[in-house]
């Protein structure tokens, strides 16, 4: 075995000429080493992308909504409803929060015009709790006025997100207008409206855009005047401890308020809730993102096949070179297998250690991916400055105001980097297997006379 091992070990090191490698194995082996590099470096932005915008929608609202389909859709004795589903064991060890909430449409006055937002009203405890960020449900303070804030629960005091201020130049302080429904639905007159100014003391930042321009936060007791909901709510809403309990406890909540004794608890059977879930909200949006990770993989993955077919071509190429030192090894005694084992494994080793090599790089590129962009970056507008001079616009390769991140994400998975090095170095055992086989078939008669 010993013998067999170093021969293998020989017909790696390739000729004098060449070094290490020989021409035709060091073009498989690098080939390789950049398409593993880089399928790290893809799939590590990927996914950072999607841990950031996963963490932004966890963090930004409800992950399950409860509403009431009946008349107007208010929930009345909303506390009991709160209690009676938490009495439950199931919902007790999942449930991080449970409380009432207003959600609704409403019209922003911007100058001369009326902008469509989402306006959302919690209950507010005190202002600690905001500014460190330990209310359910109500996102984190950037900036605010604490003097002001101290008098958020009643008085008409908003807090919104930091995009919206940045589009219609709201500052803190400033006095806007609101429009929203409120009322019962009228054949003849429609739908009635409460309009009503209020003051920004805080601005939010979630991370995801489109929440971070659309929503206005109010506290409970202010949206229930403004809303003429008394002491009602229009939706219930959940914290759960995990992702992956969604949908059980959706189905749990469903099971409980469809029980005829959920009824006899209320008093009342004027109540049809439904329940959805941030995933179900999502639900595009997310499939959007695992398609797009899925053909971004595929592609990238098909630089290690090309490289894996390059392998085939650097086993039969040496075999060819090689076919009187194996007439010679197989007339000395060599079996068959041996020479199989000779040449799968010395397609098998330079795989492995192309893998290795590329997945070191890749790693360390992905780390440091941000500052070779910003190193990058200064390289282009340094030349463009110098040729174009003040007409020349500075170049931003990543625009934070695009991806709306404060830094480019990166999340590196160990485990998907053992499952590539696997899969490349199994492949490249493939691609030398064919051509091993072939020289193990060769007859050590025939191929002494010939070559």
């Amino acid at each position: 075995m010993n013998i067999i091992s170093l021969i293998t070990l020989r017909y790696i090191r390739g000729s004098r000429a060449f070094g290490l490698l020989s021409l035709k194995s060091r073009l498989s082996f690098i080939v390789m080493a950049v398409g593993v590099s880089l399928l790290i470096v893809v799939l590590s932005i990927f996914n950072g992308f999607q841990k950031q915008v996963k963490e932004s929608l966890w963090n930004g609202g409800p992950h399950i909504t409860i509403e009431n389909n009946y008349n107007t859709g208010e929930i009345k004795n909303y506390e009991k409803v709160i209690s009676i589903l938490m009495e439950d064991p199931f919902l007790q060890q999942r449930v991080l929060s449970m409380q009432g909430n207003i959600t609704s449409h409403g019209l922003l006055q911007n100058a001369n015009n009326f902008v469509p937002i989402m306006v959302r009203a919690v209950p507010v405890s005190d202002v600690e709790s905001m500014i460190e960020n330990k209310i359910p449900n109500f996102p984190k303070l950037e900036y605010y006025e604490k003097e002001a804030l101290s008098k958020f629960s009643s008085s008409n005091m908003v807090v919104i997100g930091k995009e919206m201020s940045n589009l219609y130049n709201f500052h803190l302080n400033r006095s806007i207008t609101i429009a929203v429904p409120s009322g019962s639905f009228n054949v003849t007159r429609g739908v009635d409206l409460s309009i009503s100014n209020f003051s920004v003391v805080g601005f939010f930042k979630t991370g995801y855009y489109n929440f971070d321009s659309k929503f206005v936060y109010l506290a409970l007791p202010t949206a229930q005047k403004f809303f003429k909901l008394q002491n009602s709510v229009n939706q219930i809403v959940l914290k759960v401890r995990s992702l992956d309990e969604l949908k059980a406890c959706k189905d749990r909540i469903l099971e409980i308020t469809r029980d005829p004794l959920f009824d006899q608890k209320m008093g009342t059977t004027s109540n049809y809730f439904t329940v959805r879930t941030l995933a179900e909200e999502q639900q595009n949006f997310l499939a959007a993102l695992r398609m797009e990770k899925t053909i971004i993989s595929n592609i990238v993955f098909l630089f290690i096949i090309l490289a894996a077919l390059g392998m085939v071509a650097t086993v039969y190429s040496l075999v060819r070179s090689k076919r009187k030192s194996i007439g010679i090894l197989k007339a000395l005694g060599l079996s068959s297998s041996s020479i199989l084992f000779i040449f799968t494994a010395n397609s098998m080793i330079l795989g492995f250690l192309a893998s290795v090599i590329g997945g070191i790089i890749g790693i360390y590129y992905a780390l440091n991916l941000e500052s070779f962009i910003n190193v990058l970056s200064e390289i282009i507008n340094f030349f463009g400055s110098m040729i174009y001079g003040t007409q020349w616009k500075p170049v931003i390769l990543v625009p934070k105001d695009i991806y709306y991140f404060d830094k480019l994400p990166v999340d590196i998975d160990i485990t998907f980097i053992f499952m590539v090095t696997t899969a490349s170095t199994i492949l490249s055992g493939l691609a030398g297997y064919f051509p091993a086989r072939w020289a193990a078939n060769l007859d050590p008669v025939e191929t002494i006379r010939n070559d």
